[in-house]
């Protein structure tokens, strides 16, 4: 509890601590992707808001944000995947060949392969409705991978993030596979017989 009091700035400690102490706190739950073209800041609440940290607006994603990752690691995780869920119904999309373009962005890795994503928290004051205080982190990381499915009635986005312990795609460990490459480069086979030479490539540590 003292460290999140400190992390906040000291004009909005006496609020987050007099929500905090309350039976119920009622917080949002923020998502930001950060896409080349187009960034994404969303929120599971139904009215956007602006915070007070970064003076984003986050978008009504109320109905948006469908499935949120497990944040946590285990043992011998050194850099844990996390995969976010993002559904759109029919009726969000006006553009008449929508999940073709859908399918389009999916394949332009250069839009957000190894940019920012971020999963946050944030306070809010029930009498005013509100942000108190700045947004908190509940997950920061890089953006992965991402496919795309076609349900009745919309479409699922499903974007896998590593942790920033992950170095940015280094592999798991420091050790670069023939399937360690084949992951981040499917096309390249340029390590393909580094197992049958019982050699191992140790990445560099700069």
């Amino acid at each position: 509890m003292i460290e999140f009091l400190q992390a906040q700035p000291e004009e909005y400690r006496n609020q987050v601590m007099d929500l905090l102490g309350r039976g119920a706190v009622q917080m949002a739950v923020m998502l930001h992707l950060d896409f080349a073209t187009d960034p994404v800041w969303l929120s599971n609440r139904n009215i956007p808001f602006t915070d007070l940290k970064w003076g984003h607006t986050w978008g009504a994603g109320g109905e948006l944000l469908v499935g949120l990752p497990e944040v946590n690691g285990g043992d011998n995780q050194l850099a844990p995947f996390h995969e976010y869920r993002l559904g759109m119904p029919n009726e969000w999309i006006d553009a008449e060949n929508w999940a073709a373009d859908l399918v389009e962005m999916v394949g332009d890795v250069a839009e957000y392969r190894g940019r920012d994503s971020g999963l946050y928290g944030q306070l809010f004051d029930p009498d005013s409705n509100q942000p108190v205080g700045h947004p908190f982190a509940f997950d920061i990381g890089i953006m992965d991978r991402m496919t795309v499915s076609f349900p009745r009635g919309g479409a699922i986005v499903s974007l896998t993030t590593e942790s920033f312990m992950a170095r940015k795609g280094v592999p798991v460990y420091g050790m670069q596979t023939y399937f360690d490459q084949k992951r981040r480069h499917p096309t390249d086979e340029g390590l393909q017989f580094v197992t049958e030479a019982g050699k191992l490539i140790t990445w560099t540590d700069w």
